[in-house]
């Protein structure tokens, strides 16, 4: 996968997840943790998994080894709500792909498809955990994930918590 965190964006991102994991809660007692992390995902048609004709492509950093690629492919949408018309609903698999194991969750939020509007491209999601693989097998937990799409530059922040056995 070709990076897209490049000079500019991978100091942002590295100095936020360090500010993340200094102002997370370190409770080593607690098989559960605080996450914060920062996102940056790509509307891309290729590399995507075989019958995506695109995908949400993109790479996460954060505290406690939440460090690594992402991907998201909706499966479902909704119908906008007629007081709120500009937010469409949607949900699909989310996966996070960290050296430790991977992450899937299931993400459920509303975007802004507007255009040209201070909100535009507003989306926000919750993830619950559904799987995981490696040393996050077991684990358990959500995520809430925040920001702006804009020209198919998703850029979010990631908080939640997890839990593992």
């Amino acid at each position: 996968m070709n990076s897209l965190i490049r000079n500019p964006v991978g100091a942002s991102l590295t100095a936020a997840a360090v500010v993340a994991t200094a102002a997370g809660p370190e409770a080593s007692d607690s098989a559960c943790k605080a996450i914060h992390a920062v996102m940056i995902e790509q509307r891309v048609t290729e590399g995507c998994k075989p019958g995506h004709t695109f995908c949400f492509i993109g790479e996460v950093a954060g505290n406690h080894d939440m460090r690594g690629a992402t991907y998201f492919k909706g499966d479902s949408s909704g119908t906008r709500a007629p007081a709120s018309p500009d937010f469409l609903p949607y949900s699909g698999p989310f996966e996070y792909l960290l050296d430790a194991g991977t992450i899937v969750t299931r993400e459920t939020g509303v975007s802004n498809t507007t255009a040209g509007n201070p909100d535009s491209g507003a989306v926000t999601a919750f993830q619950k955990i559904v799987d995981a693989t490696g040393a996050w097998a077991g684990a358990t937990g959500y995520f809430f994930v925040s920001g702006f799409n804009r020209s198919g530059r998703v850029e979010t922040t990631v908080s939640g918590e997890i839990c593992l056995p």
